[in-house]
């Protein structure tokens, strides 16, 4: 069996109505002055309310900042970071989807250090230095069921100055999952960070950190995560749905947090800082190329996908089963209606354009096996063509 450390980054609150327990959690963690990180999208839901009610109650004094961005450019870090250190903050609350929490998990890196550690993400990143001081203390409030950055330890943002998406190591301090926010979402974005999870979960099957324990979570995470993605996506209210997605999320998190994600998760990064196609959906898009190409070295691994899946695949050689499994995938993202590049304006060559950037992303060595340039291209391909089932492997 794969050798490896069970760990989990964050404890997490989990269950429907728990945001309104934030106060009291904040102040357990030594929180007396909160900056609220989230979105303009998400403060006119009114969401945050929820969670400044609670922090009042608890006797927190706070500011909400709502200013946080797609992608989390890391000059939004930096006029965060600003924010809270004029409040005199000494704990960061983030609310929203990835991105707020990405944001709200660097502003507490930051915050406490200086901006020149933005200069400088790549030897942070390595561990070839740590920070000066210790990051604020920061709760993370997920709204929507994707990125599990609850449980993540990075903060993936977007480097104006490197041309590419990296993480800047974020450690939150807690996680609140609350599946009640996620309820009545958009069926788009459903889709897109349910496969977003989905995308977490699979690369982390494969990646040279993973262990039995990241494993486990992986396989129930696409269990759950097939059955009630198209049921949320088709009724938005469902809660029962909401609630396993949340957990599903939550758990491909500490996956692929305990474990790493690979090639797939370069694509998507790729496509967001290139071309803003949003993360779930290039994540999402990738997924079944990558489940092909896993599978010529890793069959089993990949039939124990499609078994967590519900597909019967007795009788189904090594050989086939990475086409079997990413055709079940297809038809599931058909069914939530997933785009195609081609229809969200991004044309063929732009993707090909990728095939340098993607061979040499620091991520994809996570990848626990080879690939060669013609590999990279075909996934490629796959990708911006992944709504044609294979005729081959």
């Amino acid at each position: 069996m794969k050798r490896g450390v069970y760990e989990q980054l964050a404890p997490i609150l989990f269950g429907s109505g728990t945001v309104v327990q934030v106060g009291d959690k904040a102040k357990e963690l030594g929180m007396t002055k909160v900056l609220v990180v989230t979105d303009k999208g998400i403060a006119a839901v009114g969401h945050p309310k929820k969670v400044v009610d609670s922090l009042k109650a608890a006797g927190i004094e706070c500011k909400v900042w709502a200013e946080a961005t797609g992608d989390c450019p890391t000059e939004s870090v930096r006029a965060g970071s600003a924010v809270a250190r004029e409040f005199g903050a000494d704990g960061i609350v983030g609310i929203g989807g990835g991105s707020s929490l990405d944001t709200a998990k660097a502003i507490a890196s930051i915050a406490a250090n200086t901006d020149e550690i933005l200069e400088q993400i790549p030897v942070y990143l390595s561990g070839q230095k740590s920070y000066p001081n210790a990051p604020l203390k920061s709760i993370c409030i997920p709204t929507t069921a994707g990125t599990g950055s609850e449980c993540t330890r990075v903060a993936v943002l977007n480097d104006e100055k490197l041309d590419m998406k990296i993480g800047l190591p974020a450690f939150p301090s807690l996680g609140i999952v609350d599946p009640e926010l996620t309820v009545g979402s958009p069926a788009s974005l459903t889709a897109f960070c349910g496969m977003d999870a989905f995308a977490h979960a699979n690369e982390c099957l494969a990646s040279k950190l993973r262990t039995p324990h990241s494993e486990l979570l992986g396989y129930e995470a696409i269990r759950l995560i097939t059955k009630w993605l198209p049921v949320a996506c088709a009724d938005t209210k469902n809660l029962e749905a909401r609630e396993n997605l949340s957990l599903a999320s939550n758990l491909a998190g500490i996956s692929f947090s305990e474990g790493d994600i690979h090639l797939g998760h370069v694509i998507a990064h790729e496509l967001g800082h290139k071309y803003n196609i949003p993360h779930g959906l290039g994540g999402a898009v990738a997924t079944p190329a990558i489940i092909e190409f896993v599978a010529l070295e890793y069959p089993e691994t990949t039939k124990k996908i499609g078994d967590a899946m519900g597909l019967d695949l007795t009788g189904v050689t090594d050989a086939a089963v990475g086409r079997e499994v990413a055709d079940a995938v297809r038809e599931m993202m058909l069914e939530i209606n997933i785009p195609t590049l081609e229809e969200k304006g991004i044309q063929y060559y732009q993707v090909m354009e990728m095939l340098p950037a993607v061979m040499n992303h620091p991520l994809a060595a996570s990848y626990d096996g080879t690939f060669t340039e013609d590999q990279v291209k075909r996934i490629l391909e796959q990708t911006y063509y992944w709504k044609s089932k294979s005729s081959n492997q």
